[in-house]
């Protein structure tokens, strides 16, 4: 947990440090009069399905249990962000998937089905630092929570106590994106960000300005 928010601060600063130089070089950037933005994306969400998988392995080694069919969807994403010259505040809402088939110690055969909603919020501040005709760079950094629900299916009428009920925890997300390009007018572009957290390597998406 402390690394993770190391790890924000550390963007945070460099994040800054890359707003100050775009300020000394582009006093005259452009400010649209559109402040409000919408946006729709999709993310590889690999992070989390690599995060979910080394964390079922662990658990796996200690009951002895098998998985397979293990399969995890994209993140889908809604955005809103609010221009205030340079910058941007704003919350992401995030959306994902992940299902596994179980083998209990012992058995031949899948038990369980399990599957894993993952919803996100994550509360995001961006630094507009390039900007000139339909070319936008920025850079940005979110921290908020991931609540996850997990439930159980049985497949084998045998093992059926062994289903548990529904259950909700919370996780500590985040996402850092140091480099990021929007390409497009004042009203409709497309982005796309590169980075590391809970969404994923890389986001794409349509933005909207209003």
């Amino acid at each position: 947990m402390k690394i993770k928010f190391i790890a924000l601060l550390l963007c945070a600063a460099v994040s800054s440090s890359a707003v100050v130089k775009g300020q000394e070089s582009n006093q005259n950037m452009p400010q649209s009069m559109n402040k409000h933005e919408i946006r729709l994306s999709a993310s590889d969400g690999l992070t989390l399905g690599l995060a979910n998988i080394f964390g079922m392995g662990l658990s796996d080694a200690v009951t002895g249990s098998k998985r397979s069919d293990e399969t995890s969807s994209l993140v889908y994403g809604l955005g809103y962000r609010y221009s205030i010259y340079r910058f941007k505040v704003g919350a992401d809402l995030g959306f994902s998937q992940s299902t596994s088939k179980l083998t209990l110690l012992g058995e031949t055969a899948p038990s369980l089905k399990e599957k894993d909603l993952n919803f996100m919020l994550l509360p995001t501040v961006e630094f507009v630092y390039f900007k000139r005709g339909l070319v936008e760079l920025y850079g940005g950094a979110a921290a908020g929570v991931n609540v996850v629900s997990h439930s159980e299916t049985s497949l084998n009428k045998a093992v059926t106590t062994q289903a548990k009920k529904s259950d909700i925890s919370t996780q500590f997300a985040y996402q850092i994106n140091p480099i990021a390009l929007r390409v497009g007018n004042h009203r409709i572009g497309g982005f796309l960000e590169a980075g590391l957290g809970y969404k994923g390597f890389v986001t794409a998406g349509v933005s909207l300005r209003f």
